[in-house]
């Protein structure tokens, strides 16, 4: 089957899909902190076997799939289960939700050998600035300055290659068990859209970027003002960062379901059929 045509919509929806995204956590807290402790101890344990860290790649949108289907649940009032978690791996959506996977992994390598031959080369005439910059002290501002930009697009090519690979996954899940889209097909329809909602994308970014800032600012402070104090920090300050850290984890938490809950909100406002 064909996706749907994509909507576009206004950027400011992408605030409407975080708040959504809050109140499909909202609607079963326990469950989905149960569902997001359990994931993340799944990726630990592979992260930890050797060669198994890209299968995870693989697993994730199957996880997706079945995680975009607790979500539609809630929003038709039934309750949220653990099991949604793994609704993924059944016949007939475990194939096409794993080569969803498998495709994503094979363009992330292929995207990421692309993207290492430029920052190789920018990294290498970076090299070659700074040790221009030591040997003669003359050009050493200007130098250092062309050091900074290679330093800029670097980081800005890696974004690029990150958020495309990120929109091209963002809807493939739903996408999958929702319109029965074959694999590739829904790649392709979820980066389309994705690419033609840029701007509520981008809005949606701002308020993770918002939020995350917010969250770890204490830790930030404790670490600075550790530092800042040097020997004379006791045993406190290390508290403080310790105490920071457990609480911005703990913020983080349910901010990783109500992704899951914005990522169904999104399908719903960009392919559902409600108008």
């Amino acid at each position: 089957m064909v996706a749907r045509a994509p909507r576009v919509v206004a950027a400011g929806q992408g605030l409407q899909w975080a708040n959504e995204g809050v109140e499909i956590f909202a609607a079963s807290p326990a469950v989905w902190i149960g569902i997001t402790i359990l994931f993340m101890m799944m990726g630990v344990v592979l992260s930890i076997i050797p060669f198994a860290g890209m299968l995870w790649s693989v697993v994730v949108p199957i996880h997706a799939g079945g995680l975009m289907l607790g979500c539609r649940a809630l929003r038709q009032g039934q309750p949220l289960e653990v099991r949604y978690l793994f609704n993924g791996f059944e016949a007939p959506r475990l194939q096409p939700l794993a080569l969803v996977g498998a495709l994503y992994l094979a363009a992330s390598v292929l995207v990421m050998l692309i993207v290492m031959v430029p920052i190789t080369l920018l990294a290498l005439s970076g090299t070659l600035l700074s040790a221009f910059a030591v040997g003669n002290s003359g050009a050493s501002a200007t130098s250092l300055v062309g050091v900074g930009l290679v330093g800029v697009v670097i980081a800005l090519v890696v974004m690029a290659a990150v958020m495309l690979l990120s929109l091209m996954v963002w809807f493939a899940p739903a996408l999958v068990v929702f319109d029965d889209v074959p694999a590739l097909e829904a790649l392709k329809a979820s980066l389309h859209a994705g690419w033609t909602n840029v701007g509520a994308f981008t809005v949606y970014g701002l308020v993770l970027l918002g939020v995350g800032l917010v969250v770890i600012s204490p830790l930030i402070a404790a670490i600075l003002l550790t530092v800042a104090r040097g020997e004379q920090a006791g045993p406190v300050a290390f508290v403080a960062i310790g105490g920071t850290a457990l609480f911005a984890c703990l913020c983080f938490l349910p901010m990783i379901p109500a992704a899951w809950g914005a990522m169904y909100a999104s399908y719903e406002d960009i392919f559902g059929t409600n108008t």
